[in-house]
This record gives structure tokens, C-alpha cells and sequence, in this order.
């Protein structure tokens, strides 16, 4: 049987259904029937996979994303061990479930990437979180705005951080489509998405997205044109946060860092606290923290990606998780030589954004893939077109 003549052609179905898992997930977060959409995918690429020799040979013959594929590969498997000295040692075969379909999913976002639809499939998940951003604006938006929670019928993130996350994934995304087609039209999602941003109120998203935007900047970009459309861009941004009422409400929470910042700092105290009680392979995978904090507010999670790691898998768990993220620093600057700066941009947005936000990115599709195993495939990913 000829593979690429057969009408079956699980190629360009799995390519398919991975297009409609991208553009569904970043609305429905979590959605049962979205998540379908990934699994059919997942079982056309292993199809695929067995049939195509070319894209078998373009994995085992890259030794980039193979050695990035074992360090992500060694820190899942890890951490799912570490169910075993957890307080439910029968989780271990759910995480390591969520550890193939992580590692199926950079598998085929990356072989996506490095292909012909590497712009189609950005421009999906701009074209999806622009609609949530829209349905969140319309629907949603005064309730986040006064109480800074979602509703229970947004399909979205129920967090206004990762709501405002993913909304700056989509201001990154549409630059890097734009730059790479110059087609215009896609601009038109960067009021919306930037407005989700404002009324949130979120500092963390909007401090990750200008640094790293800035530090990814180069020098021989900053032309006179481009200086003088940055100057009406702020102007215009200054005369909106001034004159607004999300704007008011996002300078204020920016005047209150200092007082609010201190409330980051107990939960980060605390969490090393615990750490220092099993401070090698830590409490096991989904540990999370129960506390009441000194405001009253009663605490869940290490508001640290970082310092969940190491509370779940102590300090032989962090250093697998940080050979991750080494791995994923180095390739962004990689990618910074080879002209793909707004790649690097969105690795370092995540870097910076998980600073002070989550506990843990394993298990189930939801928001963490797209804040953060969607950036790191993205830079894992070597092709740029245009």
C-alpha cells in the first residue's frame, strides 16, 4: 500500500483535528469534548508516525529537539514518580497518562511549525482567544472589572491572570504573524486582546509582556519611523489608562505593589518552610499548600511555578524541571540570532509570567498548555517562514 496515495491519509487528518484542538482549547479551557479533539489528533500522529519514515528520520535526526524532547521526557517522568511518596500514591498512572499526552502534543505542535502551516496555525489561536476576549468584553467584562473574578459561564480561564496570560500569548502571536505575512488584517486582534488585559487589572501579565518585548528588542530596529509610532503608541495608551476606568484600576493596583507584593512574599516564605522539611524530593506531585496567610486569606497554591516545583519534587525535582527551562533559554537564544525574536519573546513572557503565578503545568488540557508547554514548543521549533 502506497502511504501518501492512500485516501486515508492520517497526515493531513491529524494536522486537522490539532488545528481544531488549538482553536477550541483557548476558548473552552478544559471542555471535555475539546480535549477529544487532541486525542483524536494524538492517535493520527502515532498513525502517522508509523507509516511516514521521513518524519520518524526528522526526529531521530535532530538532535536539538530530541535532546530537549529528553529533558522534558526525564522531568515528566520524575514528577510522576513522585506520586509514590505523595499522599496519593495511585495518581501515578493519571500523571504519567498527562506526561504522553504532553510530550504528543510538543511532538506534533513542533513538526506543525516546522512545516508549511506554521502562520495558519498561529493565526488560529490569535482567532480563538480574540473570540474569548470578545465574549469576555461583551458578556463579562463589567463583573471582572468591579470584582476582578470570571463568571461561571466563561468558558475561559476562571483565574483574570491566566485569562490576561493568555490574552498577551495572543498580542505575541498576532506580532509574529504580522511580521511574518504582513498582512494587516490580523492587527485588528491587538485592541481586543490588550483591553482583556486592562480590565483584569493584572500586573504580572502586563510586566512579562513589556519586558519581554523590550529585552527581545534589537537595537537596529529602532528606526525614527518605529520610535514615532511607539511615542503615539504610548501616548495614546497614557490618554486610555488615564481617562478610563479599567485604566484608574490598573494604575491603582500598580500604586499598591509594594503592599500587595509583601502578601507574595509570606506565601514564598511559608513554602520554603515547608521545603526545608523534606527538602530533597519534596511532598510528591500535587502537593499544594492550606494555609491562612496574615490578611485572613486562606491559601491553596505556592503562587510560583518555580517553587512548586520544588515543594512537589524537592531539589532533584527542580533541577529537572530547571534543565527544562535551561534547555528552553538557550534555544531562545538561538532563535534571537536567527531572526526570530517574537519567538524568544513569547519564552521569556512565560518565564516571567510563572514567576509569580501557578504551582504545577502537569495533568490535563487547560490554560497551562497554552501559557506554558505552547511557548516552550514554539521555541523548540527551528523553522520561521517568510
Amino acid at each position: 500500500m502506497n502511504y501518501l496515495n492512500n485516501a486515508f491519509h492520517p497526515k493531513k487528518l491529524y494536522v486537522l483535528f490539532f488545528f481544531l484542538f488549538s482553536f477550541f482549547s483557548v476558548i473552552f479551557c478544559g471542555f471535555t469534548r475539546v480535549n477529544n479533539l487532541f486525542h483524536l489528533s494524538a492517535i493520527l500522529f502515532i498513525i502517522t508516525l508509523y507509516f511516514d519514515k521521513d518524519l520518524r528520520m526528522a526526529f531521530i535526526h535532530n538532535s536539538e529537539t530530541r535532546q530537549g524532547m529528553t529533558f522534558i521526557a526525564a522531568m515528566l517522568l520524575y514528577f510522576s514518580f513522585s506520586n509514590l511518596w505523595s499522599d496519593n500514591p495511585g495518581n501515578i498512572e493519571s500523571t504519567l497518562t498527562h506526561s504522553v499526552y504532553l510530550l504528543l502534543y510538543l511532538a506534533m505542535l513542533i513538526t506543525i511549525l516546522n512545516g508549511s502551516k506554521r502562520n495558519q496555525l498561529f493565526t488560529a489561536i490569535v482567532a480563538g482567544l480574540t473570540i474569548l476576549s470578545l465574549y469576555t468584553l461583551l458578556f463579562d467584562g463589567h463583573n471582572i472589572l468591579l470584582l476582578r473574578q470570571t463568571l461561571p459561564n466563561n468558558p475561559g480561564p476562571q483565574n483574570v491572570i491566566d485569562l490576561a496570560g493568555c490574552a498577551a500569548i495572543g498580542v505575541i502571536l498576532t506580532l509574529i504573524v504580522f511580521r511574518d505575512t504582513k498582512k494587516k488584517f490580523i492587527l485588528l486582534a491587538l485592541p481586543i486582546l490588550l483591553t482583556t488585559i486592562a480590565i483584569t487589572q493584572s500586573r504580572g501579565p502586563v510586566l512579562s509582556l513589556l519586558i519581554a518585548l523590550i529585552v527581545t528588542t534589537h537595537y537596529r530596529s529602532i528606526s525614527r519611523k518605529n520610535v514615532a509610532y511607539l511615542t503615539l503608541s504610548l501616548a495614546l495608551a497614557a490618554v486610555l489608562l488615564t481617562y478610563s476606568t479599567a485604566g484608574e484600576m490598573l494604575i491603582g493596583r500598580f500604586e499598591m505593589i509594594s503592599t500587595q507584593g509583601m502578601t507574595r512574599v509570606s506565601i514564598w516564605h511559608h513554602t520554603l518552610e515547608l521545603v526545608a522539611q523534606a527538602p530533597f524530593f519534596g511532598y510528591g506531585f500535587d502537593k499544594g499548600l492550606s494555609f491562612t496567610n496574615y490578611t485572613g486569606e486562606y491559601i491553596r497554591t505556592t503562587h510560583s511555578l518555580y517553587l512548586g516545583a520544588l515543594l512537589q519534587g524537592g531539589i532533584i525535582g527542580l533541577m529537572f524541571f530547571s534543565a527544562v527551562l535551561i534547555y528552553g533559554l538557550l534555544s531562545a537564544f538561538r532563535r534571537m540570532k536567527s531572526g526570530m525574536r517574537l519567538e524568544a519573546a513569547l519564552y521569556i513572557f512565560m518565564l516571567i509570567f510563572y514567576a509569580s503565578q501557578g504551582i504545577f503545568v502537569v495533568g490535563n488540557p487547560s490554560e497551562s498548555w497554552t501559557l506554558f508547554w505552547f511557548p516552550l514548543g514554539v521555541i523548540m521549533a527551528q523553522r520561521r517562514l517568510g
